[in-house]
Order: structure tokens, then sequence, then C-alpha cells
């Protein structure tokens, strides 16, 4: 439950375009490294927690979070959904 009151804080504080590449975080001195990829509706965050090395995936659908947390399943609420990065035309 402690990770994922981590987590829901981190996704309430990063913006949504700044999850497209690899970004860290440190909480309590544990230091998060992770990725997203947006799949379709989804936000899927993949990352690892160090020290330690405990890897994660989330997926982020709206407010809701679920995923796993080294091998743990987890899932809980966030405050407000992630902002969706502007799709632009190409020409």
């Amino acid at each position: 439950m402690k990770n994922a009151l981590v987590f829901a804080a981190a996704l309430a504080a990063v913006p949504g375009p700044a999850l497209a590449n690899e970004s860290t975080f440190t909480h309590d001195s544990v230091t998060y490294v992770y990725s997203s990829e947006t799949r379709g509706k989804d936000t899927v965050i993949t990352g690892k927690s160090y020290p330690g090395g405990t890897s994660y995936t989330l997926t982020v659908r709206g407010k809701q979070v679920w995923g796993r947390v080294n091998g743990a399943p987890v899932s809980f609420s966030i405050a407000k959904p992630l902002a969706r990065p502007v799709e632009t035309a190409q020409r």
C-alpha cells in the first residue's frame, strides 16, 4: 500500500508529456526510474526503484491505476487523469 501511495503522488505530480521519455524522481530516499507509452486509452508506466531494483508496471486509465509492484498486484485511484500528449497533424 505504501508503494501505491507513492506512485499516486508521483503520477499526480508529473505531467503527461514528461512521461514520454525515461524519467526519475526520488521519494523517501528511494529513486524511481520509469518510462511510459500510450496504448489506446491507457498509459503504461514501467520502471524500477532503487536501491533494490524492484520492478513495476502500472496501467493508468482516467483516474484508475492498476498493475504490479515487485510481483504483487496493486490498484488505486489518482486525483485527476494524466494529461494526454497533444497530437499534431503532420504534412
